[in-house]
């Protein structure tokens, strides 16, 4: 499905969205929009070491997102509404982390966020597809992920910005240096394996290049006529 600007999209309470912006660091910005409780409408996402945001649509959006509804079964889509809300309630602390392989399993089916043994934490991307996993929802294949040496470059940089981010330690900014391996799970792969038909899910690394590509053109498309960039 294509990917249209979020606060044009209606979607109910018992749906999910998957949701893309902008990013510093390239590649995009992943998150997930869901219908809270009390507050309505929502995009939640890690925006960065330590900082789970959950942002009300569209008042609090400060940028522009664009977003296409998750194509699943109603039963899943309503257990993934209810992750979504007890994570955004309970906002757990999650490090910025890019070992994906490690980070299999962070969260459990009551929406407990428990890394394994081994994870240096999640990005945004990882961020929503783990959440998606303990909803049952296997979006990608990541294990015969493809690494790049553009991500040993992206991977650089995260260690350096981590190291400049006062709150991080430098026995995390020394962890994830060490997972670096040119394997990178990118929110435009994420969002274009979440537009494939789900029979292609998990889907595998060749197949959501195309997919991703396009969100990223849809992408540039609302971002340069959205009146919501400020």
């Amino acid at each position: 499905m294509a990917y249209a600007n979020l606060c044009a999209i209606p979607f109910g309470k018992e749906q999910v969205v998957i949701a893309v912006s902008k990013s510093q660091l390239g590649g995009g910005h992943l998150g997930i929009g869901f219908h809270s409780a009390k507050n309505g409408p929502q995009v939640l996402h890690l925006e960065w070491h330590r900082k789970l945001r959950a942002h009300s649509i569209p008042m609090d959006l400060t940028t522009c997102w664009i977003a296409s509804p998750l194509n699943i079964p109603s039963g899943a889509s309503k257990a993934i509404v209810a992750l979504a809300r007890v994570v955004a309630t309970r906002g757990p602390t999650i490090n910025y982390g890019i070992n994906f392989l490690a980070a299999r399993g962070s969260f459990e089916s009551n929406g407990t966020y428990k890394p394994p043994k081994g994870s240096d934490g999640l990005t945004c991307a990882t961020f929503i597809v783990e959440l998606l996993r303990a909803g049952r929802v296997d979006l990608v294949k990541s294990a015969d992920w493809k690494a790049h040496t553009a991500n040993t470059d992206w991977a650089n940089i995260v260690c350096t910005s981590l190291a400049n981010t006062p709150s991080v330690d430098q026995a995390h900014v020394d962890a994830v240096r060490q997972n670096i391996n040119g394997l990178r799970m990118r929110p435009f792969e994420v969002a274009g394996a979440a537009s494939l038909d789900s029979k292609r899910w998990p889907a595998e690394f060749d197949d959501v290049q195309g997919p991703a590509q396009r969100v990223a053109d849809q992408l540039d498309q609302v971002y340069r006529t959205s009146i919501s960039v400020v």
